[in-house]
């Protein structure tokens, strides 16, 4: 990731109801972005076990709207 994410990594925008919303989770992460000083409180770096069901395109069911290369 480049510096170009912020080092809290996400924003509420002022309205803490989001917090509570939001899932951010960082996997594999590398680069001057993927610092993880100073990311919100509730950031988390994922295990293997957990980023296993976001990896590919099946949980945004890729295979029913994505066209194959």
């Amino acid at each position: 990731m480049d510096n170009i994410v912020l080092p809290k990594g996400w924003s509420d925008w002022g309205d803490q109801k989001r917090d509570s919303r939001v899932y951010y989770g960082e996997y594999m992460c590398s680069g001057p972005g993927a610092n993880l000083a100073g990311r919100v409180p509730w950031a988390r770096v994922l295990t293997d076990e957990e980023a296993k069901p976001f990896i590919g395109t099946q949980f945004i069911e890729g295979d029913t709207w994505l066209i194959s290369p």
